[in-house]
């Protein structure tokens, strides 16, 4: 409902936030006492739990409930997919296999409402307050756009490569670092184990760094 996102307000204000790798479970007990229990966010994923849109709005309900940012990974990189999760009012978004400025701009795009981007309008879903919000549809826009987190995940030495040009699109407020893809694309241990293997912490090193450098959210998945 296009509420503070309080992710965003702790990392602006340069705080370190934590919060479970990736939700798993579809159960919103859990989501809630997660939240009560102090992460910062919370994940739904749409991409290997396959949690849909109908039942990321629970998921949502249940974590924002307890005053936890609710984000969610989308399974893939496709405007009318991105669409039912922002309406389901989700707090903000995580491409997988972020590997191009043109991934992250297909993204933006399809986070933002026009002129930015292409998201479709509705005054009622979750999102947009069932239409009881108190404030005018231009201003539940506005907030929207300033609000809801675009984050490309970057997984691949191909995404690495380009994440200069990545960083530069506009409305992309961060990136998350996978170390486990990034492991198995060099043919590396990817969980467990006595740690990261040096060739992998060294791209994830240098992710992380030129991610800083722009000025973007640095988000990093360890296990």
């Amino acid at each position: 409902m296009a509420r503070t996102n309080l992710l965003r307000e702790k990392l602006a204000a340069g705080k370190t936030c934590f919060g479970p790798i990736f939700q798993e479970f579809w159960s919103a007990e859990l989501f809630e006492f997660c939240g009560l229990a102090g992460f910062d966010y919370l994940i739904v994923d749409g991409e290997h739990a396959a949690v849909d849109p109908l039942r990321a709005k629970e998921l949502a309900r249940a974590g924002q409930g307890v005053c936890v940012t609710v984000l969610a990974r989308v399974p893939r990189n496709a405007p009318s997919l991105i669409l039912q999760f922002l309406d389901a009012s989700v707090e903000g978004l995580i491409l997988p296999h972020c590997n191009s400025a043109a991934d992250a701009e297909a993204f933006v795009s399809a986070c933002k409402y026009p002129p930015r981007g292409i998201r479709g309008a509705s005054s009622t879903s979750r999102a947009a307050g069932y239409g009881f919000a108190q404030r005018s549809a231009l201003e539940h826009v506005a907030a929207a756009d300033q609000e809801v987190l675009c984050l490309g995940l970057i997984e691949e030495p191909r995404g690495v490569e380009n994440l200069t040009e990545i960083l530069a699109v506009d409305g992309l407020d961060g990136c998350w670092i996978g170390f486990g893809d990034l492991a198995l694309a060099l043919g590396r241990e990817y969980y467990g184990g006595p740690g990261i293997h040096p060739e992998v912490q060294k791209l994830v090193d240098r992710a992380l760094d030129l991610t800083i450098a722009a000025g973007k959210l640095a988000m990093n998945a360890r296990p």
